[in-house]
């Protein structure tokens, strides 16, 4: 007698229907099953092994087709290894892509609704309805002209940034007076330049790395620098006020006369900074490291220092 499985208990251990099974067969993953006396069709211990193979590949996002082209190199290793890795790389700059137009549609979409709630605020309830006036194709034709001139504007802020950016990779060091207001430099490394001046409000340079770097007289306000590099940075009248430097390390940063009102410098290290006349009024420095700092006619109004530690004393 013929030995092998019956179609259904080979269903049943992959958890599949035996339409799938025969659909596999169809497309040449499986081979034909050979038949018992009584007609049974009965698959082979190959047939386990590839199903297996399928499942498998099919976790990866693997597509039939695909798998069927791993079945026929074989499962050599020398083989085999270079192609699936190919095809993991295709799938997941595919999805790269994907989550990039997903991005793109969601932030589109939400800066949309951002100007239809500037144009058109919702109703307090029980309120009487909205006064804009125009037709709802009107306000959607204003939505867009506002979102586009939004879009131009960011366009040559990043256009600016990238710009700096290549030009540092290229040695160009001076960059005093720079205009790069709501600029993306997060993770930039600009150590050793001169950006003195520079307007860098609402600016990203969370993980930036700003060693050295020369910020004298520059404007901060609002940017983000959590976690940024600032050791030994020039920051002299400065303008950070409300800036994020949340784990940010100012070691020996030299921070004289800067305004940081209402900067947030949560477990920042401060450990041997110039803080001379600098003013903190409303700062959040919870957990911050001021050992050794210089804090001569430097303003805590009002700062949070909970938690932070001035010459080894913790307050």
């Amino acid at each position: 007698m013929t030995s092998g499985i019956l179609i259904g208990e080979l269903a049943n251990q992959f958890g599949i229907s035996t339409q799938a099974i025969r659909y596999y067969e169809r497309l040449g993953l499986l081979e034909p099953p050979r038949r018992n006396e009584t007609g049974y069709r009965l698959y082979s211990g190959d047939a386990i092994t590839r199903l297996s193979f399928i499942r498998t590949a099919q976790s990866f996002g693997l597509t039939l087709q695909e798998i069927k082209q791993l079945l026929e190199v074989g499962f050599a290793p020398s083989n085999s290894y270079q192609l699936f890795r190919e095809m993991l790389q295709k799938h997941l700059n595919e999805l790269e892509d994907k989550i990039n137009k997903l991005t793109n549609d969601y932030q589109s979409l939400n800066r949309k609704f951002e100007q239809l709630n500037n144009l058109v605020p919702e109703p307090a309830q029980g309120s009487a309805t909205d006064a804009y006036g125009g037709s709802l194709l009107q306000l959607m034709q204003q939505i867009e002209s506002l979102c586009a001139s939004d879009e131009d504007a960011n366009s040559i802020t990043i256009n600016q940034g990238n710009q700096l950016l290549q030009m540092y990779s290229n040695g160009e060091r001076n960059f005093q007076g720079v205009e790069l207001i709501g600029a993306k430099l997060n993770g930039a490394i600009l150590n050793n330049a001169d950006l003195s001046q520079a307007e860098l409000m609402l600016a990203s340079l969370n993980e930036a790395c700003l060693e050295r770097t020369k910020l004298q007289g520059a404007y901060l306000s609002g940017a983000d620098m959590i976690g940024a590099y600032l050791h030994a940075a020039e920051l002299v009248g400065a303008n950070l006020i409300g800036v994020d430097l949340t784990e940010a390390d100012l070691t020996e940063a030299n921070l004289i006369s800067c305004n940081l009102g209402g900067a947030c410098l949560r477990n920042a290290n401060l450990r041997g900074a110039n803080l001379s006349e600098a003013v903190f009024i409303g700062a959040d420095l919870r957990g911050a490291d001021l050992t050794d700092a210089i804090i001569l006619g430097t303003n805590f109004y009002e700062a949070n220092l909970e938690g932070a530690i001035i010459n080894q004393k913790l307050l």
